[in-house]
């Protein structure tokens, strides 16, 4: 739990640091038009989040354009109506009493209680985002998945093995 804590914190503060030219140069060379939007949409604590997930696949020696579109984009439902106090209180709840987390979640966009369901269900709603922005459908998936074990997923072998790099890379950042 502990180590938990301090993972969150490292978060935190990492989420304060800006983007370099650098890393807005890189999004412009891996991404479509539509999907940089899908980028920009983030806050800018899921943007940091997504560029750490791929600096860590890149220094994994992962170079495949559908990983590399899904690190940045896995991320994308997080946006919108889901402020840092959702996030604080679904992360306590989730590690204290997960059921009361999945109680508070209700589908009804512009209640209090939509962006519980969105952080539960982010996976599927970004899913469906990056579908309507014409993201691949192998990226799609892994988006999709991205929370899932690699067998829980309808995916074949290389996109297993490409779920568990950007699941590790998640967890990592």
């Amino acid at each position: 739990m502990i180590l938990r804590i301090g993972y969150r914190v490292q978060q935190f503060l990492a989420a304060l640091n800006f983007r370099s030219p650098v890393e807005e140069a890189a999004l412009r060379a891996y991404l479509s038009p539509a999907q940089v939007e899908l980028f920009w949409s983030m806050p800018a604590s899921e943007q940091r989040h997504a560029l750490g997930v791929l600096r860590s696949l890149q220094r994994e020696g992962h170079t495949e354009a559908t990983l590399t579109q899904a690190a940045l984009l896995h991320d994308v439902a997080k946006g919108g109506d889901v402020h840092l106090w959702h996030r604080v209180v679904a992360v306590l709840l989730q590690a204290i009493h997960p059921m009361l987390l999945r109680q508070a979640a209700l589908n009804e966009a512009g209640g209090w209680r939509y962006p519980f369901f969105v952080l539960l269900h982010h996976a599927s709603c970004g899913a469906q985002m990056a579908a309507a922005a014409g993201t691949d459908p192998s990226t799609v998936a892994l988006i999709r998945w991205h929370h899932a074990a690699p067998e829980e997923s309808d995916l074949d072998s290389q996109g297993h093995a490409l779920l568990a790099a950007l699941r590790s890379a998640d967890e990592q950042n």
